[in-house]
């Protein structure tokens, strides 16, 4: 099957935006063009904060279990299309085709990872006893998700860095808007197309592009 990049399109919350100024991404070794990802300016930018604020809502009332099985899909996607994502990086990054199918193999042992660990949140309980006045008592706390995640992840490994801060995320309950690398940016968008599919809420992921 030939090589097919990314149509470099940014889905918001509520929108695909597919036209608009967009930037070329080159193969750092041939200077050859990888394929063009439209670039986000303030106003999508701000679009793409309301709908984290949406999609948060969403998914901190999402149960452990509902975040475990999401996970779980977006790395059987990511699997599923393990060598269009190695031939992407290769293209992009400049790695050797062995080296990028090493990374999406970790990458998807990072979702798993965060699908396994969804259901691992808890608190604790502590004892308050420790004064005749406080017999009896005891205290507990919970964690809670904290909000919108801005992520920025660099070139090096764009596949497998932006892996490390939308999974633990997304296991928490957290959305995330993700400013991928500029030399990079194709395989954070393939990312988020995985994402999509796989039926995370509206607004939980948005990658955004902005100036090479």
């Amino acid at each position: 099957m030939p090589f097919a990049p990314p149509d470099g399109s940014i889905c918001l919350a509520s929108r695909t935006i597919a036209e608009g100024r967009s930037a070329v991404v080159l193969d750092p070794w041939s200077g050859a063009e990888v394929g063009r990802a439209i670039l986000a300016d303030d106003a999508i930018g701000e679009e793409a904060i309301a709908g984290a604020l949406r999609g948060f809502e969403t998914l901190r009332e999402c149960a452990s279990y509902e975040r475990k099985a999401l996970l779980a899909r977006i790395a059987g996607e990511i699997e599923s299309r393990r060598e269009a994502f190695a031939e992407l990086i290769a293209r992009e990054a400049g790695k050797p085709i062995a080296m990028a199918r090493a990374e999406v193999a970790r990458a998807v042992a990072t979702f798993q990872l965060g699908a396994e660990e969804a259901t691992r949140i808890e608190g604790a309980s502590m004892a308050l006893d420790g004064t005749p006045a406080s017999r009896g008592y005891s205290g507990t706390w919970t964690r809670v998700p904290a909000g919108p995640v801005l992520a920025i992840a660099p070139f090096n490994f764009p596949l497998n860095l932006v892996a490390h801060k939308v999974s633990p995320a997304l296991a928490c309950g957290c959305s995330v808007v993700l400013k991928p690398a500029p030399q990079a940016p194709l395989t954070a968008l393939l990312l988020a197309e995985c994402i999509r599919v796989s039926g995370a809420p509206e607004g939980a992921v948005s990658v955004l592009p902005r100036c090479l």
